[in-house]
């Protein structure tokens, strides 16, 4: 009931709502940079095995078709695997499990398209 104990109570509690609202600026800021870490993933990633992925079925097809033929066609594919890696990459919750699924595949294609050419 004395002033100073209404005092250090109004103070604790005013330390409370700064460190409640410091803390929940801090995980909005975590939760951006994560969503934006995982934009550029999968869109530079899904980018570059995209055309990876092209380079190599271009390879692959002008063996069998003429070259007009084949470039349209592995375009046609990348495009497609280009969609569903984007899809697939906002559908995985794990960034850890993102981000090195993404690098493998893109090393994956990265020496398929050296092996090719």
């Amino acid at each position: 009931g004395d002033w100073s104990s209404d005092v250090c109570s109004s103070d604790l509690f005013l330390h409370f709502i700064r460190l409640f609202m410091t803390k929940s600026t801090l995980s909005t800021t975590v939760y951006r940079l994560s969503v934006f870490y995982r934009f550029i993933l999968t869109f530079v990633i899904g980018y570059i095995c995209m055309m990876y992925l092209s380079l190599s079925l271009t390879s692959l097809f002008t063996h069998i078709l003429n070259k007009a033929e084949a470039i349209y066609l592995a375009a046609f594919i990348s495009i497609l695997f280009y969609l569903l890696f984007i899809i697939i990459s906002f559908c995985l919750h794990s960034l850890l499990k993102l981000t090195g699924v993404s690098l493998i595949l893109a090393g994956a294609l990265f020496g398929l398209s050296l092996g090719l050419n």
